[in-house]
């Protein structure tokens, strides 16, 4: 049942706090925890979470101001619950930041674990980031009580390397097959097909430091051929395919290995009214023949024998499926089974495994701090764009925001055209591509009203010129005899034809001109804010480690947005320390 918490408004007769000395209760003042008390804890809208609670009578919650305030000081210091826990019951700071005078009440472990369960399930559920919306309550908050301008922000992601081992694809199939075998029922396991077993034992889970290189190939293919097996066999019984280790074992299947489809009619039986009987795993049917019985490198060296060809058996063996070429494989395939969320990416020649997240935050130098304005994670294979894209509709409304800081990575057509639509400018401190020749003439050299061209570069204006909307493609004539006698005819945009000089583009080229122009501007002071956006990345992110602590987006995203409502309490108590200092030192 959801009951509002309110006790924390009434002051207590009697409590350690008035038991303090004047100096320490003035240190407490103006201590952090009480900065959070009184600008995140008492700004917690709790009725929105009532949608979590059983309507009917029943025992009531635990106050949800306290804890998405303890979710939020977890991040703020780096505690695992179990330091949660104990920070909660004897941590006089902790105690202090929820409103609370003196000890007294327990809580558990499994109270935080239930309630981040709750706020998943509803945001799978319903789309509704009940945690996001905390952000954006005391992000308003924030900005209106201490006269915060948020017109110019910068913005910049950062990679969330995911809690996982680096495997290899031996590893990765191994491990995938051991997870779906382990959870078959003792009596169907041993039943399996000779060799199988092998793989649910836990030696054979790091098998690229056991394999020679020349055994690797093999052991692939005998790996995959009991994947497809076991898929084919238990796809149709819900018991089994209804595990998450069999949709591993599919996912692996599909994005790791092809099918060889003229094969597999070769294993239909003529007598579909057997096919139900001959799917009972066990039976000893000889549809229940796996692709290939596992068998060790040197016991396969002794098995094999030569065909008439000269070829092996295992050349000739009747494989249903093919490994995938490694460029083949998408970067959003499955990495690990620990985390099957996290993706791929590379970017200057490294690999990252796991997620990203992107953020933003006002950047005006009048402003007494910072303040974080936005915060998105997701997977590590999505755009900066998309990202972006997010945020364009809310942050003017919300934030002000006009003048957004980017590097090249965020440049998208359709986000820009987005960002103009609500008013947003954006400064780009990079361009993704080749540079020009420097001998090159720009477009951006030519003089531009809306979609026409108003001189060139030479000061000329086209005889005949076109934009057509749907394609954003420009094209134009220019005099013979204008063009012909120019001194930047060598180096312009245009080409010579029979009866005129002619150019044309699309808007895109135009537009990246544009903006490569505006950063060789030297008055260009705004992107000189942009270089600050690394240090915000690394304040959020990489001050504890580089490796999250959570597996699934949705629980790195919360992650992301208890860290940045934690950052934004940082900097106003900083700033509210050096106030009350100041006043200190002129009194």
């Amino acid at each position: 049942m959801f009951q509002k918490n309110d006790s924390h408004a009434q002051e207590q007769l009697f409590s350690p706090v008035k038991e303090l000395p004047a100096g320490a209760r003035e240190k407490l003042e103006n201590h952090w925890s009480t900065h959070f008390y009184e600008h995140v804890f008492t700004q917690i809208d709790e009725d929105k979470f009532g949608v979590l609670y059983h309507e009917g009578y029943s025992r009531p919650n635990k106050p949800v101001n306290e804890l998405v305030s303890l979710e939020i000081i977890k991040h703020l210091m780096d505690l695992s619950d179990e330091e949660l826990e104990y920070a909660y019951l004897f941590d006089f700071r902790v105690r202090n930041a929820l409103g609370k005078e003196a000890l007294g009440d327990n809580i558990c472990q499994k109270t935080f674990t239930n309630f981040r369960r709750r706020l998943m399930e509803f945001e799978e559920e319903t789309g509704r980031d009940l945690l996001h919306e905390v952000f954006e309550d005391h992000r308003a908050y924030l900005m209106d009580e201490f006269d915060i301008d948020g017109s110019t922000q910068r913005m910049d992601s950062t990679y969330i390397e995911a809690n996982i081992k680096q495997l290899s694809r031996v590893d990765l199939i191994a491990k995938v097959l051991h997870n779906f075998l382990t959870d078959l029922p003792a009596e169907i396991g041993e039943e399996l097909p000779a060799g199988m077993d092998r793989f649910a034992d836990v030696e054979n889970l790091s098998l690229s430091y056991q394999l020679e290189p020349d055994e690797v190939s093999s052991t692939i293919d005998t790996l995959i051929e009991h994947t497809a097996w076991l898929v084919d066999r238990f796809e149709d019984k819900p018991e089994y395919a209804s595990l998450e280790s069999f949709a591993h074992l599919e996912r692996v299947l599909d994005e790791q290995c092809y099918r060889i489809t003229e094969l597999e009619s070769d294993d239909t039986d003529e007598d579909d009214d057997d096919d139900e009987e001959q799917s009972n795993p066990g039976d000893g049917s000889p549809g229940w023949k796996p692709l290939r019985e596992f068998e060790s490198i040197e016991a396969e060296k002794q098995h094999e024998s030569t065909t008439d060809d000269g070829s092996s058996e295992l050349e000739t063996s009747n494989d249903r499926v093919g490994l995938k070429e490694p460029d083949e494989v998408g970067s959003g395939s499955l990495q690990h089974p620990h985390d099957d969320e996290a993706t791929y990416r590379e970017k200057d020649e490294e690999d990252f495994f796991g997620y990203k997240a992107n953020v933003a935050e006002t950047c005006d130098g009048d402003n007494p701090f910072r303040v974080i304005t936005a915060v998105r994670a997701d997977t590590n294979n999505t755009p900066d764009g998309e990202l972006l894209e997010d945020d364009v509709p809310e942050l003017p409304n919300e934030t002000g925001l006009e003048d957004l800081l980017v590097d090249g990575g965020y440049a998208d057509h359709d986000v820009e055209a987005l960002c103009e639509e609500y008013g947003i400018t954006q400064h780009f401190s990079g361009i993704p591509g080749e540079q020009p020749a420097e001998d090159k003439i720009s477009l951006a050299d030519a003089e531009w009203e809306r979609n026409r061209m108003v001189a060139c570069p030479a000061g000329h204006e086209p005889f005949d010129q076109r934009y057509l909307p749907e394609s954003g493609r420009y094209s134009g004539k220019m005099d013979k005899s204008l063009c012909s006698n120019c001194p930047l005819e060598e180096n312009c945009f245009v080409q010579e034809k029979v009866q005129y000089y002619a150019y044309g583009f699309y808007e895109r080229r135009l537009e990246v001109a544009q903006r490569r122009k505006r950063l060789s501007d030297p008055e260009e002071e705004l992107l000189q804010l942009r270089a600050g956006a690394e240090s915000l990345v690394h304040e959020v992110y990489h001050q504890d480690r580089e490796k999250t602590k959570f597996t699934g987006k949705i629980k790195v995203k919360n992650a992301s947005v208890a860290k940045a409502i934690g950052t934004n309490l940082k900097r106003a108590s900083r700033f509210l320390e050096s106030e009350a200092q100041a006043k200190k030192s002129v009194g």
